[in-house]
């Protein structure tokens, strides 16, 4: 079962390996989490199962309503360390259903996986009822677990409709605003590592200018991720470094790009184990997948930037490579992405007026603790960069698009998503799109978006409820484990 869940559901990673751009690392990582992936969800039914057997015994009604806490705690688990791929999050699936998430702003998704496995237990109980139980005298029975289904199902409806927060703001505005432009460039991602960079460059200017001409009151722009395939810090890149500079200080816009960045340990004693070390000089160096914003009369060392730290396991970074440097080696993806160093830091960026927000980098907005922490910090508003284009049109696009709705509604930000060949869009507080583009498209688009420097419930805790959920299972575990330890005994 939980293996055609994830064929699917994440089969387009394979898929997006074929086709005129075949990449065996692709389809091999697909097949790796087609094959691992589903072994992952056999944890929480063995839980399930020890605790039932040797804790509830022959109560099988009762223990189901232990299931959702154990999910959740499951789904919170596998969020955690380098290994962690939140992907198939229950919750998520609800990305559409905007009247039964709102309640996110205090649990987060995981809430809302827990909503969904408790309704289905509810279900199962009254399938069971009616299945088996056919006589009349518990008719009251049926009829109060349909009650209970009723409660459930509806509560999430309910706290949208009578929450105060979803009432304060009227058309989902805020008192403040800033006006943002999105830059869609539709670059090729197979192709622009060894690319025109001459020719790149002059294409993000011309669209730049366009945009800045059609939108007068422009206070950010946005470029996807890994915008400029280069280090545009070192000297060999400085004539097209300029062009972006002077362009900037022209329109006295400042602009977010995607880019790696290199750092030189000058004392390599500070140099991690998994450091790289150049060819010639042995230098040791680390690379980074970052966002930096070029800002209107700074030097580039003044940039304010953001080092990726949630890497794509394989493709951008070998899980726990520190430790094994080795591994480091295994995995090198012909297209610039592969070793990179794990950022530190959740930076915040400040714009001249005050404005702040939080940058998330492709991967990271699927992590919603990890979201959280950056808007704790500060940020008024919060900005995905991303290159989505190696999946083109199949069902990790539009996956990764959906999950950014959760982080709005988790945090109340407005959201500015700009992806290299789509979907780019705006999100607001609640989970509303508003000019989302087309995937393969080449799009300009801009809007005012609200700035909220009040915090959530959610972003100050972050993901308090999924962490009772993981000690009231732990709790049960404990007792079913001490109990079979003692029955076994006797």
């Amino acid at each position: 079962m939980f293996f055609c869940a994830c064929l699917v559901a994440v089969s387009w990673i394979s898929l997006s390996g074929i086709g005129e751009n075949a990449d065996p690392f692709l389809i091999l990582a697909g097949f790796f989490v087609l094959i691992v992936y589903p072994l992952f969800f056999v944890i929480p039914t063995l839980v399930f199962n020890f605790i039932s057997k040797n804790f509830f015994g022959k109560n099988k009604t009762r223990v189901l309503f232990l299931l959702p806490f154990i999910w959740t705690a499951f789904e919170y688990l596998l969020s955690l360390g380098q290994i962690s791929f939140p992907w198939l999050m229950a919750g998520n699936s609800q990305s559409y259903n905007l009247a039964k998430i709102q309640f996110a702003e205090y649990t987060g998704v995981f809430g809302v996986s827990f909503w969904i496995c408790m309704v289905s237990v509810v279900l199962l109980i009254i399938y069971r009822e009616f299945k088996y139980n056919l006589t009349g005298a518990i008719f009251f029975k049926k009829a109060l677990l349909i009650i209970i289904l009723a409660v459930i199902y509806f509560t999430p409806d309910l706290f949208t409709y009578f929450s105060k927060s979803l009432k304060s703001y009227s058309g989902n505005k805020f008192d403040k605003e800033i006006s943002v432009g999105i830059v869609q460039p539709n670059i090729d991602p197979w192709v622009k590592w060894g690319g025109k960079q001459n020719e790149l460059i002059d294409n993000y200017i011309n669209d730049i200018n366009l945009l800045n001409r059609e939108v007068n009151s422009l206070k950010l722009i946005l470029l996807p991720e890994t915008a400029l395939p280069y280090y545009f810090r070192e000297n060999i890149f400085h004539q097209n470094y300029i062009k972006l500079k002077d362009l900037c200080d022209s329109i006295n816009i400042p602009v977010l790009i995607g880019t790696p960045d290199l750092n030189y340990y000058l004392d390599e004693s500070t140099a991690p184990p998994d450091a790289k070390i150049m060819s010639l000089s042995k230098k040791k160096y680390d690379t980074y997948n970052s966002a930096f914003l070029f800002e209107p009369g700074k030097a580039k060392d003044e940039f304010q930037k953001h080092y990726k730290i949630k890497l794509v396991i394989g493709s951008e970074r070998m899980p726990y490579q520190e430790l094994l440097p080795f591994t480091k080696s295994l995995v090198e993806w012909g297209v610039g992405l592969s070793s990179w160093q794990i950022g530190k830091d959740t930076n915040i960026f400040i714009l001249k007026d005050g404005s702040k927000f939080n940058t998330a980098i492709c991967y990271e907005s699927v992590y919603p603790g990890f979201f959280a922490d950056f808007v704790k910090k500060g940020a008024e508003f919060s900005v995905i960069i991303t290159n989505d284009g190696w999946w083109g049109k199949l069902a990790g696009t539009y996956q990764h698009n959906r999950f950014a709705v959760f982080r709005a509604v988790e945090n109340r930000r407005w959201i500015a998503r700009c992806a290299n060949t789509g979907v780019s869009c705006f999100i607001d507080a609640y989970g509303n799109y508003y000019d989302e583009t087309k995937i393969d498209e080449r799009k300009n688009i801009s809007m005012s978006v609200g700035k909220n420097d009040k915090q959530t419930f959610y972003t100050v805790n972050g993901d308090l409820f999924s962490v009772i959920c993981s000690y009231i299972t732990a709790a049960f575990l404990l007792a079913a484990l001490i109990k079979r330890f003692f029955t076994s005994r006797d």
